[in-house]
């Protein structure tokens, strides 16, 4: 009988088992442009009250950008040092060769708050996407979701231009691309059938 109760007791603890998830924990963060022209240097913040399964928790500065500019004696000179739309810092990041940034997902929250951030070379903010102006409700709740994250993202990331890099594309769980413009904010959907890889 009690062979029988654990066996339950382990098939009903395998789906939360499944859904846990782990996050090392957040650090300095560094992205250098293709062309090395630019560089951004993100410093982490501790606004942990302000993500989902910290309630309660300190709410302190939210994560700040470093923008820097290649200078004609090779050194790195700092343009802008602002606020980024982090609490704790993003989980991906792209950085074209013009300087604008681009950060995907919250860090121990992929997939809630400001899942998407533009900014501009001088680190003016762009834009910013909250899932729910990317998904209907009915796909909102389709998404697979863990302890801390909703995954609707997924690997490839990158520029849809190479040469230009004006555009950045990246792979969502239901087998489409998003497409946002970095200069405008713009955001653009292509359905399609692509397997999803999980970043990590």
């Amino acid at each position: 009988m009690k062979r029988i109760i654990a066996s339950v007791v382990m098939v009903l603890l395998l789906p939360c088992l499944a859904l846990a998830d782990e996050w090392p924990a957040a650090k300095v963060q560094q992205i250098f442009s293709g062309n090395g022209l630019h560089f951004v240097r993100i410093v982490p913040g501790e606004g942990y009250g302000d993500t989902v399964g910290f309630k309660g928790s300190k709410m302190g500065a939210y994560a700040r950008g470093e923008f820097y500019v290649k200078q004609p004696d090779r050194s790195y000179k700092l343009t802008a040092d602002v606020a980024l739309q982090n609490p704790v810092a993003p989980v991906d990041l792209l950085l074209s060769n013009r300087g604008y940034l681009l950060t995907f997902d919250n860090w121990h929250n992929a997939g809630y708050g400001k899942v998407v951030a533009i900014y501009r070379p001088n680190g003016e903010l762009v834009r910013t996407y909250e899932l729910d102006a990317l998904y209907p409700a009915k796909q909102l709740e389709a998404i697979p979701t863990s302890v801390s994250s909703r995954w609707w993202r997924c690997r490839p990331f990158g520029f849809v231009d190479p040469d230009e890099q004006t555009k950045v594309y990246v792979f969502e769980h239901f087998g489409g691309t998003f497409v946002f413009g970095l200069s405008t904010g713009k955001q653009e959907y292509h359905p399609g059938q692509a397997s999803c890889q999980q970043p990590g």
